[in-house]
């Protein structure tokens, strides 16, 4: 419920100033970037050979796990899969990587000595994920910890519960699909305590992050950045709207969400990927207001 300090307006005003004020201080080196819910998945990795894919590779995965909604990190290749007893399925498209190899080579110089000439060599390969393919069970995708330090705040669990989205569990990433129209979030022991906020601060934030996209769907507020011309640019916008509608709603329910400051610094970041535009904040605020207006609007009861 709202707090007696003042109205949903100030509110949405007072954390919206709040960000603003920290963004020119906040430093993006000290910053964790926005796919660093995936890095807490670990890197890559290829279960064939055990071992762990280096540099770029990593980041080309992180983000092709993230944007096709993979659940595990295991990766390898047409040929890896089909010699481990698995198949890739029909239709499915891979994800190209880059390995670099150094070939010696004996060469006699001037002087009729032989020495030893190091030769860069790049190769291309094509890799599918484990969610890409039939005949291959992950012995590691069901393991939870067994300490869950996620206590249930029951207002936000029923808030979530009365706009009716439909939120699942299951898997290691939080994110909202607008193709099953669906929210999904990690199991609760998945969650742990950071250096400024708790396990139950850092689920719940994450938690109204996802439902402030939900609200983005057609058949809700129409935030619909999939289909625009700049898918990019408004998947940023998109972010912005998510973050600041987490940060009124945690808010709202005085949660002492993730830090103000960490916000600050995932805006900062997306700010980044919108020129830094501060004016980006301002239009976020008001579309973040919207949808906390709409999930409002949702409850069974009337909150004041």
């Amino acid at each position: 419920m709202y707090n007696a300090k003042g109205s949903k307006n100030d509110i949405h005003q007072d954390v919206t100033n709040n960000i603003i004020e920290m963004l020119d201080q906040v430093d993006m080196k000290d910053y964790q970037p926005p796919f660093a819910n995936l890095a807490a998945l670990g890197i890559p990795e290829n279960p064939t050979t055990s071992k762990r894919y280096q540099g770029i590779n990593i980041l080309a995965l992180w983000f092709n796990q993230k944007s096709k909604e993979f659940q595990s990190n295991k990766w390898a290749s047409f040929k890896q899969w089909k010699e481990a007893g698995s198949h890739v399925k029909k239709g499915e498209k891979g994800t190209r990587i880059i390995f670099y190899k150094t070939l010696v080579k004996d060469n006699e110089n001037g002087n009729s000595e032989d020495e030893k000439i190091k030769i860069p060599m790049l190769k291309q390969y094509v890799v599918f994920n484990a969610s890409q393919v039939e005949g291959y069970e992950d012995s590691e995708k069901n393991i939870i910890p067994e300490c869950d330090k996620v206590n249930r705040l029951n207002l936000v669990d029923d808030f979530c519960k009365n706009t009716k989205a439909e939120i699942r569990t299951g898997g290691d990433r939080a994110y909202y699909t607008p193709i099953g129209d669906y929210i999904n979030m990690p199991e609760t022991s998945l969650f742990y305590d950071s250096e400024n906020t708790s396990a139950t601060e850092n689920y719940y934030s994450v938690l109204l992050h996802e439902l402030t996209h939900w609200t983005g769907a057609k058949s809700r507020l129409n935030r619909d950045w999939e289909k625009s011309q700049k898918p990019k640019e408004d998947y940023a916008f998109e972010e912005l709207v998510a973050e600041l509608g987490s940060a009124f709603l945690c808010a709202q329910h005085n949660i002492n969400q993730s830090h103000p400051k960490n916000h600050a610094l995932y805006i900062k970041s997306w700010l980044k990927a919108l020129r830094n535009d501060k004016s980006f904040i301002f239009k976020a605020a008001a579309q973040a207001a919207k949808a906390s207006d709409y999930l409002n609007e949702l409850q069974e009861y009337n909150p004041s």
